[in-house]
């Protein structure tokens, strides 16, 4: 399939998104937020309590002034006195009275309102100050924690189960503090209203979108808070999918006897399970594991008809390297892998795993909920995220000091060059044992049924250079080895020709004859692995065509013809000529007031200006109505067919599609190197042929009938149908 050139949104320009960097974006959300609320509560907190002083002092002085006020009513009724000290307003005594009593009337509601406000901006400044604390206790905790993480791995269990037994708390408050100050900051915004000569249409309007903001907020609150349970189960861990089989002693007598005596030279504990893979690498684990293989059944296959769960310790074991390694390799790979029993790593991973594991998934799964927690979110899953990344480095040296050991404890037992040899040999052998997978995943039709005999056949001759791959790092399903280089120069060991040279051997037959000596069946375990696997890549097979199928019938066999939207143009044409018409008729009746009644050269230019300007527009009109009927392009299955150039553009010759729409309605196409560039009809502001970067550009006032989105949509369709076809052809 096409890639598009970017998102394809329909009003994507193309613009960069700036993001702030990562230190900058706590401190804005953890710090600098939290406080500018609380900084907010503050103020309000101040506005309230001059406003309660203020109904306190109107409720003792009122009644004094409305007194004072009737005893001048009483002796002068049409008496003129001045309100609001000596700069005040000066109204008669009468309607002094009555302004007088109106405010007494509404003093007790202005006083409820005042007192129901101040509480509002100490929940302001409250909910500002927990979440400032609770981001700033989170981010040193994190720095604290992670300093000590460096330690030990022990260290590293206990610093991060504790701050992980505490994040959720930390986080808790940063979402309820967040929750509080935008609840309270925008009631106490939406009271506020009140005191503006009481409720006015405008200040409705106000009032309304304070309460819709500080319902929002609560909406938040709650969905933030529901998406939080999340994070106290941080313990469940899926079972690992492996693409093998279990063998016991029975099946695999002679590898459990030399796995037992290389557990009992190196004094390490013996696997509760031996699982051979086919596209895994060797590794050791705690975790339980689910062997997709099932168990055999006898020589010829295995029955994947009850599903079963490894628990304990696991050793795997690739099955394409055991024929080509060599014996001594092999024991220093399965000795080195003994030695994580050895040392504890795999209880370390046990312990730590699921609780690392458990909350990268909840803090993803807040990351999923953001649209619906919105504003207070955002901080926790930033304090969230930066938790875990402040660990990395502390899990990585570890992880790399215990790779190094294991190293030297298993040179120690099978020879010094042992371990460098194996790294080698399992470096060179990785391309041959990926590309014999790959091509027998591609045909598996054509694939021999024992994938394991194919790749011995195509080392026979000698294997690549061991050089091309000393940087390389050995694979692993859950973390990252050191370098050979680095691991090869810790043992001490020289990396010169000669060892090179023995890296490079090609498998004798001893080396091939091994897996049989190890199991009671080789052949028949690699015929086992090798159908399961081509079943499997058959099984993908069927699903891309069904896809490729489902692509290549989304568009139809007969034409699609698409025109230019030409009527909102011609609408503003008419409208403009309308505006010259009037303005016409106006400088004709009005002439006498504008002076130009006994001028006939202006009043001639005038009426040449605005039929020139009605006619021009007029005429853009007509010609756009005449330009919009003849198609603009031609959609076929095979290409796209444009009014704008001389040649048709084959679908498969695009390999980026973006549509935007600005001012115009903008389609880029991206084309292959050795596609042939169209040529344009005509000259062209907009449609443009980029020969350098080999993209074409073709804009239109919009497509009639159907949205920018839509049309990206249409265009998707058809290019995916056609990389479809040819893909299926190909098949």
């Amino acid at each position: 399939m096409a890639d598009t050139i970017a998102s394809g949104s329909a009003g994507g320009t193309g613009r960069r998104v700036l993001r702030l960097p990562h230190w900058a974006a706590l401190v804005i959300w953890l710090l600098i937020v939290p406080l500018a609320l609380a900084a907010l509560g503050v103020w309000q907190e101040q506005r309230a309590a001059a406003t309660r002083d203020e109904y306190r002092q109107s409720a003792r002085e009122l009644p004094e002034v409305l007194a004072q006020l009737q005893r001048i009513e009483a002796q002068n009724p049409s008496a003129f006195v001045t309100m609001g000290g000596p700069d005040g307003r000066r109204m008669p005594v009468s309607m002094a009275v009555a302004g007088v009593r109106k405010a007494i009337d509404t003093m007790d509601e202005g006083a409820e309102v005042s007192m129901i406000r101040y509480p509002l901006s100490w929940g302001t400044m409250a909910g500002g100050l927990l979440a400032f604390l609770a981001g700033l206790t989170g981010l040193l905790a994190a720095r604290v924690a992670a300093l000590r993480a460096r330690r030990s791995r022990d260290a590293l269990v206990r610093s991060f189960d504790r701050l992980r037994r505490g994040l959720p708390f930390t986080l808790s408050a940063v979402l309820v503090g967040l929750a509080v100050a935008g609840i309270s900051a925008s009631l106490f915004e939406a009271a506020s209203l009140w005191f503006w000569d009481h409720l006015s249409t405008g200040s409705a309007k106000l009032f309304g979108v304070g309460v819709a903001l500080a319902a929002f907020a609560a909406y938040s609150a709650v969905m933030a808070v529901i998406a939080m349970r999340r994070v106290f189960d941080l313990y469940t861990i899926e079972p690992m999918d492996v693409r093998g089989v279990a063998v016991d002693r029975e099946q695999a007598p002679g590898l459990w006897r030399f796995v037992e005596d290389l557990a009992a030279r190196h004094e390490a504990l013996m696997p509760d399970a031996i699982v051979i893979g086919l596209t895994e690498g060797f590794f050791v684990t705690e975790a339980p594991v689910r062997p997709l293989g099932g168990p055999l059944d006898g020589p010829q296959g295995s029955s994947p008809a009850e599903e079963r769960v490894l628990s304990g310790r696991t050793l795997h074991l690739p099955a394409p390297y055991l024929p080509l390694i060599g014996e001594t390799e092999l024991a220093a790979v399965i000795g080195h892998e003994l030695a994580h029993f050895s040392g504890g790593d795999t209880a370390y991973s046990r312990r730590f795993a699921p609780i690392h594991a458990g909350l990268w998934r909840t803090l993803t799964a807040l990351g999923e909920r953001a649209g619906s927690g919105g504003f207070v979110l955002t901080p926790a899953l930033h304090l969230g995220f930066h938790t875990l990344e402040s660990f990395d480095l502390a899990v990585a040296q570890h992880r790399r000091q215990r790779e190094l050991e294991a190293d030297r404890q298993s040179s120690l037992v099978s020879g010094p060059e042992s371990v460098p040899l194996a790294l080698l040999r399992s470096a060179v052998l990785a391309p041959v044992i990926h590309g014999t997978l790959s091509g027998a995943f591609s045909a598996p039709d054509a694939a021999a049924p024992d994938l394991m005999a194919e790749m011995v056949r195509r080392v026979e001759d000698g294997l690549p250079d061991p050089a091309a791959h000393i940087e390389e790092c050995q694979p692993h399903p859950t973390d990252s080895h050191p370098p050979t280089a680095l691991r090869i120069s810790s043992l001490g060991v020289a990396l010169d020709g000669r060892l090179l040279a023995r890296a490079g051997r090609g498998p004798m037959e001893e080396d091939t004859g091994l897996p049989h000596r190890l199991f009671a069946d080789w052949t028949g375990l690699c015929h086992a692995l090798t159908a399961a696997f081509l079943d499997e890549a058959r099984q993908a097979h069927r699903l891309n065509r069904e896809e490729l199928e489902m692509a290549a019938a989304a568009v139809p066999t007969e034409h699609t013809v698409l025109y230019e939207n030409g009527k909102p143009m011609i609408w503003a044409m008419v409208f403009i000529a309308a505006l010259f018409a009037v303005f016409a008729v106006c400088t004709t009746v009005f002439a006498q007031s504008l002076g130009i009644n006994t001028d006939p050269g202006t009043k001639m230019v005038v009426g040449a200006v605005t039929a020139a300007g009605a006619g021009i527009a007029l005429l853009y009109a007509a010609w756009v109505r005449r330009k919009t009927k003849a198609p603009l392009m031609t959609l076929t299955p095979d290409t796209l067919v444009s009014a704008r150039l001389r040649e048709a553009i084959a679908w498969t010759d695009v390999v980026g599609m973006q549509v935007t729409a600005s001012q115009r309605l903008a389609l880029v196409l991206a084309l292959r190197d050795e596609a042939p560039l169209p040529n344009r009809i005509g000259f062209s502001l907009y449609n443009k042929v980029n020969r350098r970067k080999r993209l074409v550009v073709l804009e239109a006032m919009g497509i009639r009938g159907m949205k920018a989105a839509d049309f990206e949509a249409l265009v998707s369709r058809y290019l995916n149908a056609a990389y479809a076809r040819r893909q299926l052809a190909g098949d």
